[in-house]
């Protein structure tokens, strides 16, 4: 009886130890172990590569809340609800959409997804239980003995990088009678397989984990970049929004100077110093610029809901921009950016993190036909094994063990699947070196294309400016000459007058808001735009190497045209 109180206590220790488990292993502590595995892989693996840590937290107002308590009728109140009035400055809403954008969301959850696959690639490296179980019963035999028999068993392996596998397994099958007479009782088992030629080596063995993590550093990189690209898209947009603002304005005013056109044409015509039709002419005039400003209402509108989409807003909240975010760009006048093409290219690819990605994996493709070459060989392992078997509780044996060595040669008569393996690594390897050709291309055109776009906008600014003026002069010269009865001029004039001042103005506001987004757009693209600063695009920043030149000033002559010649080459 003895014997058999002592099985029946050790049953019920193992199942009290296995419910207790369980019982603390709660989900949450589960979540909590993995943010804590990634953020210790993620703070000094960004601050390793981009020389500051990430703020990779993917924690949002739901976070906290188990999924079963949020519902979709929240969800619709929430996106149904209208605010008051209020002025989002450019700062404010850069921080806004970086909180609450479900594009930047989504880009954080796929960092930490990343460092999330690192933890079970590294797991496979780890010692870890690959079988852990216990059985529990009785058995009757045909002579209605009885016994009570217990079996436990648990496997404890790792995968080294050397390619090996180390193992080691215990089974305690105990079956006693109740008479309390032992007959099978613990045994130990040892084993190790090193491969020597297929999947020996460290580089080969730990390839998976090799790859998983540069993939970590892959993704570091690439959210850093898609935030200063997304940091300069939110400021273009909140430009853009600004620049339609100021078009309403003035489609506004040349609207309301139509109606007073139209009121001057009907007091000339009713003092019989006009024909009738020019006082329909301008009211046709007022009609269309009427036209004009309504259409220009419902884009603005249409592209301040999509801003506010962008920054995750209820589209019932009402918001107000700050305008004098222009005035600031006025005063900085045009930033010029001394580069050339070759030097823009050179630091695009040296600084820009996208394109370090595309040289790295580039890197990788070389790495992996090594692997998938040596995948060729035979596989020849060295196999070793050792057992401590048949021991007894009341006289147990150390030295009576088992133990066996030798090698395990596996021919490669069947190599299909390798082979095709190896065959499809050289073909990514030069899909590779064709993706690394067309991204240095890219990025040399991208250079290229907006320091052409810049100069673009630098003439044609300085250009408007004076086409600006020029229509001011004509419009108050022409509305002087009607008026004191200057022969040939018609209400006509006025209007063709008033056409080209608006046209001025418009494209005027266009092309000074252009040149700021392209200027940004150059630095991001060359990899020298710091999006950290504070109000970066009202910043100058220095590139590289090549001495600083002053901005030009608000106005200006408009700069010379380059003769067809220089462009198309001299024709014989």
């Amino acid at each position: 009886m003895k014997a058999e109180r002592i099985t029946i206590f050790l049953s019920a220790g193992v199942m009290a130890v296995a419910m207790f488990w369980l019982s603390s292993c709660t989900s949450a502590k589960y979540r909590r172990s993995a943010d804590k595995e990634v953020d210790k892989i993620l703070g000094p693996r960004s601050e390793a590569v981009l020389g500051t840590r990430l703020d990779h937290s993917i924690d949002t107002e739901f976070s906290s809340r188990p999924p079963s308590e949020v519902n979709g009728s929240e969800v619709m109140l929430d996106r149904n609800r209208t605010s008051e009035d209020r002025v989002l400055t450019l700062k404010e809403a850069l921080n806004l959409a970086i909180k609450a954008n479900r594009s930047y969301q989504f880009n954080r959850e796929k960092l930490y997804l990343q460092a999330l696959s690192l933890t079970g690639t590294r797991h496979k490296f780890a010692f870890k239980f690959t079988n852990a179980g216990a059985d529990f019963g009785f058995e009757r035999d045909s002579n209605r003995g009885v016994s009570k028999k217990s079996d436990a068993q648990a496997t404890l392996s790792k995968f080294m990088k050397t390619g090996g596998t180390v193992t080691a397994s215990v089974a305690n099958d105990l079956v006693l009678s109740f008479d309390g007479s032992p007959k099978v009782l613990p045994s130990l088992t040892l084993s190790l397989t090193q491969p020597l030629l297929r999947g020996a080596g460290t580089a080969i063995a730990a390839e998976v984990l090799t790859q998983a993590e540069r993939d970590v550093v892959y993704e570091i990189r690439s959210f850093s970049y898609f935030q200063k690209e997304f940091a300069v898209e939110m400021v273009h947009d909140y430009l853009d929004l600004l620049q339609q603002g100021e078009s309403l304005r003035l489609s506004y005013n040349n609207y309301t100077n139509r109606i007073f056109f139209r009121k001057e044409v009907e007091a000339r015509v009713q003092a019989g110093l006009a024909a009738e039709f020019e006082a329909k002419q301008a009211k046709q005039s007022e009609y269309s610029s009427k036209l004009a400003y309504v259409g220009s209402i419902n884009r603005y509108q249409t592209s301040l809901d999509d801003f506010k989409q962008k920054l995750s807003l209820p589209l019932g909240t009402r918001i107000m921009l700050d305008f004098k975010v222009l005035e600031s760009f006025d005063e900085m006048g045009l930033p010029e950016v001394p580069v050339t093409d070759a030097t823009g290219y050179r630091l695009a690819s040296t600084k820009r993190l996208d394109m370090l990605n595309v040289i790295d994996q580039f890197e990788d493709s070389k790495r992996k036909v090594k692997v998938a070459r040596r995948d060729l060989l035979p596989s020849l392992s060295l196999v070793a094994n050792a057992d401590l078997r048949d021991q007894f509780y009341s006289s147990f044996e150390h030295e009576d063990y088992t133990g066996s060595a030798g090698l395990k040669l596996g021919l490669p008569l069947d190599q299909l699947t390798e082979r095709n393996a190896y065959r499809s690594s050289l073909i990514a390897f030069e899909r590779q070196l064709r993706a690394l050709a067309t991204k240095l291309d890219s990025l040399f055109d991208d250079i290229r294309a907006d320091l052409r776009n810049l100069t673009l906008q630098r003439q044609n600014y300085f250009t408007e400016l004076e086409a600006r003026k020029n229509a001011e002069e004509n419009l108050q010269a022409t509305q002087q000459r009607l008026r004191v009865g200057f022969p040939g001029v018609r209400t006509r004039d006025i209007i063709t007058a008033q056409d080209a001042l608006l046209k001025a103005q418009l494209s005027l506001s266009r092309t000074s808001v252009g040149y700021h987004k392209i200027r940004l757009k150059l630095l991001q693209d060359m990899g020298i735009l710091d999006t950290s600063q504070d109000e970066f695009w009202l910043k100058e920043f220095a590139v590289p190497g090549v001495a600083p030149v002053p901005p030009a000033p608000p106005g200006g002559a408009p700069e010379d045209v380059i003769p067809p010649d220089d462009i198309l080459g001299e024709q014989p």
